[in-house]
Parts: C-alpha cells; sequence; structure tokens
C-alpha cells in the first residue's frame, strides 16, 4: 500500500498529539493551525472551531444538562449553521446569540460622557483573566485590558461594564452562545451556556480515538502502519473493518 493519507484526517490527529501536552484551555486553539489563534476575539474563535468541528460532528450540537429545579435530564440541540448564521443576522434571537457582528478591530463607545475606545476580549485574555482571583477581579482585569483609551480618562472604568459588556456581546455574538431551556418535568426556564471551545475538543478527542481504533483493528489484522490506514480513507477503512473478525 502506498496511498498517502487524507490531510483533514492526518492533520487532526497531528493536532490532537500536539495538544495533549498543553493545558486545557489551550487544546482547542491547536485545532485550527493558526500562530495567531490565542489573539483573536472569542467569538471569531468561537466561529473558526464550529466550521472545523462541523467536518466531524456533523451540523448538529447536543448536549444534556441536569434541571437544577428538579431530577430531570435536559436535552438541547441546535445546528451548527444556524448558530453561525445567528451571529451575522441582526433579527435572530438572541437566545443563540443574534446579533451583528461588525468586525473584529477596535470600536468605540460613547458612555456618560466620555468616548471609550475598545477592542474585543481573546483566549488569551481569559487565560490571563482566570489568574486575577473571583470572577468579580476577572471581569475587572478584563474590561482595563480591553479599553485602549478613554476621552476624558477615566480613573475608575468599572461602573461601565454593563454597557461595554453589552456592547461587546453585540459586536462579538459567539463570545457567549447561551440557550434558554424549559424543563419539561416542572417548567423551570435554565439558561445553558455551550463552551464552544471545549465542546470542540471533545468532538475532536472521540474522532481521533475512533480513527486510533480502526488503525489498531486494521493493523493488527493486515500489518499496515497508521499512514497506510488512514490513507485508505473512510469508505474503503469501514469496508475492510466489516472483513475483520
Amino acid at each position: 500500500m502506498t496511498a498517502g493519507p487524507p490531510p483533514a484526517e492526518v492533520e487532526l490527529v497531528s493536532a490532537w498529539d500536539r495538544a495533549l501536552g498543553q493545558p486545557a484551555p489551550r487544546r482547542p486553539l491547536l485545532l485550527l493551525g493558526r500562530e495567531d489563534a490565542d489573539r483573536l476575539p472569542v467569538g471569531e474563535v468561537a466561529a473558526l472551531l464550529l466550521r472545523t468541528a462541523r467536518s466531524w460532528t456533523g451540523d448538529r450540537v447536543e448536549a444534556t444538562l441536569d434541571c437544577p429545579a428538579c431530577p430531570q435530564r435536559l436535552e438541547v440541540g441546535f445546528a451548527v449553521a444556524d448558530l453561525l448564521a445567528a451571529a451575522l443576522d441582526p433579527t435572530a434571537d438572541s437566545a443563540r446569540g443574534g446579533a451583528r457582528h461588525v468586525g473584529t478591530g477596535a470600536f468605540t463607545l460613547d458612555w456618560r460622557g466620555h468616548r471609550l475606545t475598545l477592542r474585543l476580549p481573546t483566549p488569551a485574555d481569559l487565560a490571563a483573566a482566570a489568574r486575577a482571583g473571583d470572577a468579580a477581579a476577572a471581569e475587572r482585569w478584563l474590561l482595563r485590558a480591553c479599553l485602549l483609551a478613554a476621552d476624558p480618562p477615566l480613573d475608575d472604568p468599572a461602573p461601565a461594564l454593563p454597557e461595554v459588556s453589552a456592547a461587546m456581546a453585540e459586536r462579538d455574538p459567539l463570545g457567549v452562545v447561551a440557550v434558554t431551556l424549559t424543563c419539561p418535568g416542572c417548567g423551570t426556564a435554565t439558561e445553558a451556556l455551550l463552551d464552544v471551545p471545549a465542546w470542540a475538543w471533545q468532538a475532536a478527542d472521540a474522532r481521533v480515538r475512533r480513527l486510533l481504533g480502526e488503525v489498531h483493528r486494521l493493523a493488527r489484522a493486515y500489518g499496515w502502519s497508521e499512514a497506510q490506514v488512514l490513507g485508505l480513507g473512510p469508505h474503503r477503512r469501514a469496508a475492510y473493518l466489516e472483513l475483520v473478525p
């Protein structure tokens, strides 16, 4: 056998292998194969990961969570295409992140007589903010990191946090993906947050482990290398797997 493996599968396995040696928050970023991934806006990274993971998972995102008020398990599912479209649609349901994506550069916000120049937070910012202490301290750290200028100057930008957060959500709607669910058992409404990077990593990890399982079976049966097994492509590989006892 001399066929070369499909680049997408080889790149996925290689990226997964490299990512395992990294801290958990960095692993999804390595799936993108971009050196600047941790410096992109959080929502832009989420969109890239959704598009990338769709090739392994299909267009559906499904998850379960516990109802906070009763023992019922809640199921949530939606199409990746709808989620990506909602990020560009100003009329979309806000529970799916609806707002127009107006760009990734600096933007201005008028707040109580001050003209604030801001940028969107990045994964690198979130990682640094996580070391700031509690959630309130992390929010304050992010605000100061993303505040590029204030005219006239602000001694304490913390009071502007609600308006700044709303402006950022409008410009980077996939920065936080929230879905409202109603429990069929007790009727309690629950807001579920989708951690897109964590979901993408879980999808990649599951896909690679399935691939390695297929490599293991065919290597034992035929003596082929990993590259040779992956080089078969998914359809021929599945046909061979059906022949293995």
